[in-house]
């Protein structure tokens, strides 16, 4: 019998070994993976790492170079540039809209323009230069605020264009006190349709309170006082109230009114046109008269007639009257 058994059985350990059984050991053999140089061992387990077959590792021989970092400079330069680029930018368009903005802003304040879609803004006549508007010679108004002082030359409201409309010349007399300042002229020839026996006569009267030539309180009274007057209501008037035409109001001054009525000249009732203006604490009376002449007739003087613009031509003259007025 072999020692195997009766079986002459194959050896226990076919795999060699040290006959104990079961697989060998894992790792290499002793000596190396390839055996022992010196003993010439068989070739057996490969180190981890090397070929041992199958598809080769990934990339390039020797490996992929390290990847490199992004140059932190030039990043930072780029960046700088694009924000100076936007700091321009914004100030350019600022600078259009200042530029935009002053070019349509006058001085002291700004100017609205019209919408859009608005009548105006759609009109082409609209960009035509307006025409200069003429302002009256006189100016229609007083200078600064009250108190105001007389004028030291009342005459000189009596402008070109009052004398043509009234008939008048500008041989004024003037007359000044403290507290009245007068001009008179009686060159004026006769309106049309009128005798040559009548004469115009042009009369101005600026004066201030005698409670006080401050006083805007007794400015209004005696303002009060020169109506009633002019309208024949007071006790000592030379008017009569049954002569009494026209009498409004007008827009001079502070308060103001246009009469046209007839005056006692010498026991004969003559036409009389008269504007009385309150302006702070000056009282103002221009008047014009249609006297007659030394042999003019009852019936040359009932026939004497102003003017059909009589009302326009007076409220000029208190227009230029008023506007010699200045603050004290």
């Amino acid at each position: 019998m072999s020692e195997n058994g009766p079986y002459n059985q194959p050896p226990q350990n076919p795999y060699g070994g040290d006959g104990s059984g079961g697989q060998p050991p894992y790792g290499p053999p002793p000596g190396g993976p390839y055996g022992d140089p010196h003993t010439g061992g068989q070739p057996g387990y490969a180190p981890q790492g090397a070929y041992t077959g199958g598809q080769p590792a990934y990339g390039p021989p020797g490996g992929y170079p390290p990847p490199q970092q992004p140059k932190s400079g030039g990043k930072a330069a780029l960046w700088v540039v694009i924000g100076g680029g936007a700091v321009i930018v914004v100030l350019v368009v600022a600078l259009i809209i200042m530029l935009a903005t002053n070019r349509g802003e006058p001085e002291g304040g700004t100017v609205a323009s019209p919408p859009e879609n608005s009548a105006e803004a759609n009109d082409p006549g609209t960009d035509e230069p307006e025409e200069p508007v003429e302002e009256p010679e006189g100016g229609g108004g007083a200078a600064g605020e009250p108190p105001y002082a007389l004028p030291i030359e009342p005459c000189e409201a009596l402008t070109d264009r009052v004398a043509e409309g009234l008939l008048m010349g500008q041989d004024g007399s003037k007359s000044n006190s403290d507290n009245r300042s007068s001009c008179s002229d009686i060159s004026g020839a006769a309106p049309e349709g009128n005798p040559d026996t009548m004469f115009g006569t042009y009369d101005v009267t600026y004066q201030t309170p005698y409670a006080g030539s401050d006083s805007i309180e007794g400015a209004k009274d005696e303002f009060e006082d020169a109506v009633a007057d002019i309208r024949g209501q007071s006790s000592y008037s030379l008017y009569d109230s049954e002569h009494l035409d026209q009498d409004k109001e007008v827009a001079l001054g502070d308060e103001a009114v246009f009469v046209t009525t007839k005056y006692d000249f010498l026991g004969q009732n003559v036409p009389r046109a008269a504007v009385l203006i309150r302006s702070g604490n000056v009282n103002i009376e221009v008047t014009y008269t249609m006297s007659p002449s030394f042999d003019a007739s009852d019936e040359d003087v009932a026939k004497f007639t102003l003017p059909d613009d009589i009302e326009a031509t007076m409220t000029m003259a208190g227009e230029d009257a008023l506007a010699l007025l200045a603050s004290a």
